[in-house]
């Protein structure tokens, strides 16, 4: 097989097994001997790249493609882009939080901003709980950050029905459920792909080069760019339907048997 440079890796079902909330050892193993052999690691994620926690952060990762491609940073934590939604667009949301008694939070490039409610906020009490804590978050109740940091994103948790019926068709902004009522809000046209791209673009890597491993829908645009896609076999079928293989689940050394396929462990 071609020996590819650049190792792009989802986080959640994907790094991280979801039966167990932990990077399994023979993936720590996999990524450690692949970067070894040459590759470039590079995490792609949801979350924050200040909150991305000890485990992730022990791996090093050479990028982290952050807030599902809003931010994209390199392993000194320099920013090598970032997108921002804009102040009207984030005044619009806290209207309907404020009226619809929503949970809102702003993700920033240091902290993350608790508005309002949260209690409804369905993730943020396990990443509290996790190798993650306290640190990134920041509470806000005066709901005024975003008029003095930029803000890359928004997790507002609401009646879907709601969601759709006020920003269905909105112009500007992006909404991607991740749960029954939990949606990621981003600047409409930025995802996964686009940071895959501006990276690649930075480091003059052809798409022929890279190689991504995903789970999830958000990670179907990133998968779209690299020359060899891999879904993992936890994966829902959109994304193994894109992929060129299917690895086994994360909890079953899914990314050790990956990077095997991919003949770049010996």
């Amino acid at each position: 097989m071609k020996q590819r440079k650049l190792l792009v890796c989802d986080v959640d079902g994907t790094l991280f097994d979801l039966h167990t909330h932990t990077i399994p050892a023979s993936a720590i193993t996999a990524i450690r001997q692949a970067r070894i052999n040459g590759y470039r690691f590079v995490i792609a994620s949801g979350r924050v790249h200040y909150g991305l926690g000890k485990a992730l952060n022990a791996l090093k990762p050479d990028d982290t493609i952050a807030v599902n491609g809003a931010v994209l940073v390199n392993q000194q934590g320099q920013l090598l882009a970032h997108h921002d939604l804009c102040l009207a667009d984030i005044e619009e949301l806290c209207t309907f939080a404020r009226h619809h008694q929503a949970g809102l939070l702003l993700k920033g490039l240091e902290h993350m901003y608790i508005y309002q409610y949260e209690d409804k906020i369905d993730w943020i009490k396990a990443q509290r709980a996790s190798d993650i804590g306290d640190a990134p978050f920041c509470a806000c109740s005066t709901q005024d950050i975003h008029l003095h940091a930029p803000i890359q994103s928004a997790s507002i948790h609401a009646d879907p029905n709601a969601i759709a019926a006020t920003f269905a068709h909105h112009p500007t902004m992006a909404f991607l459920p991740y749960s029954e009522n939990g949606f990621d809000v981003v600047p409409k046209g930025i995802h996964k792909g686009i940071a895959l791209q501006e990276l690649m673009r930075h480091y003059a890597i052809d798409p022929a080069d890279v190689v991504c491993i995903g789970d999830n829908y958000n990670d179907l645009e990133m998968m779209k760019q690299a020359g060899y896609a891999i879904a993992m076999g936890n994966a829902v079928d959109t994304i193994k339907a894109h992929a060129d293989f299917i690895t086994t689940p994360s909890h079953q050394d899914g990314i050790y048997h990956a990077l095997a396929h991919l003949g770049c462990l010996s």
